[in-house]
């Protein structure tokens, strides 16, 4: 009787040590969870953007990462590739934390893309916002001598008012969205409103800071340890997501856009911001009998004066900042 107790017991302290060797080696051996870091250092346009969308497509669908920590360095770029990233970026989000640091400038597209993430951080010397848009300076179609086209419109795509209303559109989808995420934001949310963010101000990252256009003051390793947080992980491996979804572009920038992002960057002060008629109603989008009425006032300003509000421009589609 005596014996068969104690074969018992250590039949049950056998397997109590199994079960603990046996949970200690597969916590061991277990793959961590992953906070994946990726830089975006470019001009926003389609093949910039499409690469940096098919990377965040990648790591939302993969169950190793548990969270996105994104560094931005951008003067912005083309508004619609800058719109695309930033509705894949609010994607990302719905599914797992996205914390983005400002790595020196982050304007106009730029900072368009960094509003999706959960939280901004920004050193203080950094340059932020500049929320708005520019495009070539509108003018009224012509015949041309060369061609001939099935309506006033086939050659230009439209007037001059067609043109300034579109860019209008476009702002008010830009400053929308941005007031939207950053009144929002569980850390520190706006305290300017719509018509302030319109003026496409470049704010200093402490500036930013003050009227909550970014949440902290800080930089990419604040951006990880705060994806880990959110995601509610602490054993975890922090990665290139690039590298780690194998998916490292096949050549790095060239010198061309190099050139290009320090032509941009040189550009980013608000002397050379092109800026739409800001006397519309915000922070409503207006609407479209208001518009008309607005630009039906334009028709009849001096030409002079117009000429001097509408700088004229080299790129032809709106952009986001360029």
């Amino acid at each position: 009787m005596f014996d068969s107790r104690w074969g018992y017991l250590v039949a049950a302290i056998f397997l109590v040590i199994c079960l603990v060797l046996g949970i200690g080696l597969a916590a061991w051996y277990a793959p961590q969870p992953v906070i994946g870091v990726v830089r975006f250092e470019d001009v926003i346009d389609f093949n910039t953007a499409t690469e940096l969308i098919n990377l965040l497509e990648a790591a939302r669908d993969d169950g190793r990462v548990a969270g996105v920590a994104m560094e931005i360095l951008s003067p912005g770029g083309l508004a619609t590739s800058s719109e695309s990233a930033f509705y894949t970026m609010l994607k990302l989000r719905e599914e797992k934390p996205l914390v983005v640091a400002i790595d020196g400038l982050a304007v106009s597209g730029g900072y368009y893309m960094a509003v999706a993430g959960n939280r901004i951080y920004a050193p203080s010397s950094s340059y932020v916002g500049n929320v708005g848009t520019r495009g070539p300076r509108p003018s009224d179609p012509a015949i041309s001598p060369d061609e001939l086209s099935s309506g006033p419109f086939k050659l230009s795509g439209g007037d001059r008012f067609d043109r300034i209303q579109q860019l209008e559109l476009v702002k008010e989808a830009f400053v929308g969205n941005v007031v939207h995420q950053r009144s929002n934001a569980e850390l520190n949310p706006l305290t300017i409103d719509a018509a302030t963010v319109a003026e496409a101000r470049i704010y200093l990252g402490s500036e930013a800071v003050a009227v909550g256009l970014v949440d902290a003051e800080g930089g990419i390793s604040d951006a990880i340890a705060a994806a880990a947080e959110l995601a509610g992980v602490d054993n975890y491996q922090v990665v290139n997501l690039r590298e780690f979804l194998d998916m490292v572009p096949e050549a790095p920038p060239t010198p061309e856009i190099a050139a290009s992002v320090t032509r941009m960057m040189n550009s980013a002060p608000p002397d050379a911001v092109f800026l739409l008629d800001s006397r519309m109603a915000l922070p409503q989008a207006a609407a479209a009998s208001d518009l008309d009425k607005q630009l039906m006032r334009l028709r009849n300003v001096d030409p002079a004066t117009l000429s001097a509000t509408y700088r004229p421009l080299e790129t032809a589609p709106p952009t986001a900042g360029d």
